[in-house]
């Protein structure tokens, strides 16, 4: 079983596709930490006021300019930050204030434009101080003008209430993140291990492996090979995603991220996942060694593969739903061989007692025992039903043909 496993891990240990799939999660994950953390850094960084210089020949109305930007810095940020001609050396922007005929005031914006938001306040603020300037010099009464000022007309844009997610379901994500990452791994598994008993059955290698090992050798053994290699990727993704998120990239800022490598910290959570890894391989390994030992080609096993990875998607989108809350809670598929080591990761920490978690990986574990069992006599009953029938061609291509 060792020399088969060996055999297994040397054939596909020394192909790129491997090292690249291996390296792929960890780069991955190193890409998004840093993204996360450039992101966190944009969001924390404040913005830096507009610089502001005001050249007006009347400087009643340099000052006006200047009242009107302070009272719009209070109700429409960004801030613009008006310089004095000492310190005008690079400024921003250049507000030219120029008065016109027909009581008309001109404001001049050179450089930088200045925000469409900051713009409307201040010619709304110009507008309201000129006018009351213009009604005191028609020789209006101080009633008047206090009368005037006393209106007021205000835009308010509702903002819609902030849902703040509670740490159950942001735990729920972060539990799917995990599951994601074994889905992954595990698929690509068992089409290692597909490809590995086809290969030999259709090069008839498989015909003398039998001839020295008993089917329950190679079964094993095979499993045992490909496990070896897919526990390593599993460890090197999960290992990059608890480092991330115990280092300052994943701690950054609260977000996606954050979200999505909360359960990494979690060393039990980690230890569940890879427990539930090997088992959920042994069941879903068993059954496609079965398959590919009844499929004479890889086109064959494929087609017989199907129902297998459909149950896989299947799992897969149930884990999803899980995840956002589109169904509620099914304790009932921790009884489902296929769907057990899935549901047991989205099930939140004392959500389901530890006697059903242990019963239900008994339950998978003696439908592991029936499924290569099964694999095991297709295995080694094919071949003598291949010799039979070539026998019996034989046989009647020599009555035929004396």
């Amino acid at each position: 079983m060792w020399l088969i496993a060996r055999r297994e891990m040397a054939a596909y240990g020394s192909l790129p596709s491997f090292w690249i799939a291996l390296l792929l999660g960890p780069v991955l994950m190193l890409l998004t930490g840093l993204i996360g953390a450039y992101g966190a850094s944009r969001t924390e960084a404040p913005a830096a006021a507009q610089t502001v210089l005001i050249r007006a020949a009347d400087p009643a109305l340099g000052s006006a300019v200047i009242a009107a930007i302070a009272d719009a810095n209070r109700r429409a940020p960004p801030q613009l930050r008006v310089l004095t001609p000492a310190q005008a050396a690079t400024p921003d922007t250049v507000l030219v204030v120029s008065a016109k005929p027909g009581s008309a005031l001109e404001v001049l914006v050179q450089g930088r434009p200045i925000p469409p938001m900051a713009a409307a306040q201040l010619e709304k603020e110009l507008l309201t101080g000129l006018r009351r300037q213009a009604l005191r010099e028609a020789g209006a009464s101080q009633q008047a003008l206090d009368a005037a000022d006393a209106v007021h007309v205000q835009v308010v844009t509702a903002k819609a209430p902030v849902r703040k997610m509670s740490p159950a379901a942001a735990e729920q994500i972060s539990r799917f993140a995990i599951v994601m990452l074994l889905w992954m791994n595990l698929v690509g598994a068992l089409g290692m291990l597909l490809q590995a008993i086809v290969r030999e059955r259709a090069n008839r290698a498989l015909d003398s492996l039998l001839a020295s090992a008993r089917s329950t050798e190679i079964i094993f053994g095979k499993l045992l090979g490909v496990g070896i290699l897919s526990v390593v990727v599993l460890a090197a993704w999960l290992g990059a995603g608890a480092a991330i998120a115990v280092s300052r990239f994943g701690a950054a800022q609260p977000g996606l991220e954050a979200l999505l490598l909360g359960a990494f910290t979690n060393p039990s959570t980690l230890i569940q996942a890879g427990a539930v890894y090997l088992v959920a391989f042994a069941m879903y390994g068993s059954a496609l060694i079965g398959l590919g030992a009844v499929a004479k080609d890889l086109p064959a096993a494929q087609n017989l593969s199907r129902p297998i990875f459909g149950v896989l998607l299947l799992v897969f989108f149930v884990a999803l739903t899980q995840m956002t809350g589109a169904v509620g809670p099914m304790p009932w598929l921790i009884w489902l061989p296929p769907f057990t080591p899935f549901a047991i990761l989205m099930s939140p920490p004392g959500a389901t007692p530890v006697g059903e978690v242990i019963a239900a990986l008994v339950l998978m574990l003696a439908t592991t025992v029936v499924i290569a069992g099964a694999a095991s006599m297709a295995l080694t009953e094919t071949p003598l039903r291949w010799r039979k029938k070539r026998r019996d061609a034989s046989a009647n291509s020599r009555l035929r043909y004396p």
